[in-house]
């Protein structure tokens, strides 16, 4: 049983919606529940098809605010952002939004497998294919919203009400002062070196200029519906205008808000997805991006990881399961590895990086397991072996 089936009230404003759509009436006559068992998502079949529409939608229901992830202003973003995007053709459209009854309907982009299905199979070739396809469909997304934030911030203010809470990579100063702190309690080497570099980089990732675009900050596997004409991205709760740096370095580190299960993918792999979302962004006339596009993918990437090391309080209780230790400390020991090899292509983060050198080895003369075992590559991969952090 999902934990948030459609009620009964909101069954009825779906139909009066769609039926004023479609000019007569329409009734629900199945409904699938999409997604994990948190997902308010669900597949609707309808007794007739609605023109541009089809005959099923997907109706995506507000959580209970307070309840964890939820509230009001995550279906605000996801509806603001698919307007947005709609001229990329990598999401679904929004059909209609009822704010007051916490109800949003898209398009149904149909039955298909996620990202993560053929990552966790056994066909590396598919599952190769399905992150080049991911990246491509970041790059459209991208390509496609660089110069509409005017239009974006239009989409927002429609509703008048919040669209801030939750909202991720969104921090100022004040995080950095919490990763200090957090340091000076713990005996990790002191991060007040970096201050005022990441003080810098803040500041740019605020005004990123021809780096900004509609970024959708969730990129983790079970995002991404892999369908006969590319990827398709789902779940834009989190998106904001932003630095695409932040949707660009999920290619490399992947997946930072992902933990189940941790994997990681082979060089070539990144490369090849690295290579298809630059090619897609040159295809929709993002040059000045790509201009820039060492130091973009190396600030995204410092914004990522600041997030990741905000939790350094967490990685550092003793009271952890034993897997959630190994795991929590080894990513985020691998996503500082993987930002000091993108850095060094990059500009102004020097003292960024030789803190984070120095906050790594810290690491793993303290916890073991933040090195070994090593970091696994996801089941599609694993006749390739492991990967050494």
């Amino acid at each position: 049983m999902p934990a948030y089936p459609l009620t009964d009230v909101r069954r009825d404003q779906i139909c009066s919606a769609l039926s004023r759509l479609a000019g007569r009436p329409v009734r629900v006559t199945s409904e699938q529940h999409v997604g994990h068992d948190w997902a308010p998502v669900t597949r609707l079949g309808l007794d007739r098809a609605i023109p541009e529409i089809g005959a099923t939608v997907v109706a995506k229901t507000r959580r209970v605010e307070g309840e964890g992830h939820g509230g009001p202003a995550f279906l605000r973003r996801e509806a603001a952002a698919l307007r947005t995007a709609a001229p990329s053709g990598v999401t679904a459209r929004t059909i209609h939004v009822d704010d007051a009854a916490g109800v949003m309907l898209q398009t149904d982009l149909g039955e298909w497998p996620t990202l993560q299905d053929v990552l966790l199979g056994e066909d590396p070739v598919a599952a190769a294919r399905g992150m080049v396809e991911m990246a491509a469909a970041v790059g459209r997304l991208h390509a496609s919203t660089i110069h509409r934030r005017a239009e974006h911030q239009k989409h927002l203010a429609a509703f008048s009400a919040d669209v801030e809470t939750g909202q991720v990579y969104a921090f100022g100063r004040e995080r950095w002062d919490e990763i200090e702190q957090a340091c000076a309690e713990l005996g990790l080497p002191s991060a007040k070196r970096a201050r005022e570099e990441v003080t810098r980089l803040l500041a740019r990732s605020t005004r990123p200029g021809p780096s900004a675009a509609l970024t959708h900050r969730d990129l983790n596997p079970t995002n991404v519906l892999l369908t006969d004409a590319g990827a398709r991205l789902v779940d834009f709760e989190g998106s904001g205008f932003g630095h695409l740096g932040i949707d660009a370095c999920f290619l490399y580190y992947p997946f930072p808000h992902h933990s189940s299960p941790w994997g990681l993918l082979p060089d070539g792999v990144v490369g090849s997805a690295d290579a298809a979302y630059r090619a897609a962004l040159a295809d929709g006339g993002a040059h000045q991006v790509l201009d820039l596009y060492d130091q973009v993918l190396a600030d995204g990437a410092a914004i990522v990881l600041i997030g990741r090391i905000s939790r350094l309080r967490l990685v550092s209780r003793p009271d952890q399961a034993p897997q959630d230790s190994w795991r929590r400390r080894g990513q985020t020991v691998q996503q500082i590895r993987t930002f000091l090899q993108l850095a060094e292509r990059a500009d102004g983060l020097g003292a960024f990086s030789d803190w984070l050198s120095a906050l790594q080895d810290a690491m793993i003369a303290r916890w073991p397991d933040a090195f070994d075992p090593p970091a696994p590559l996801f089941p599609a991969f694993a006749a390739e072996g492991t990967l050494s952090r």
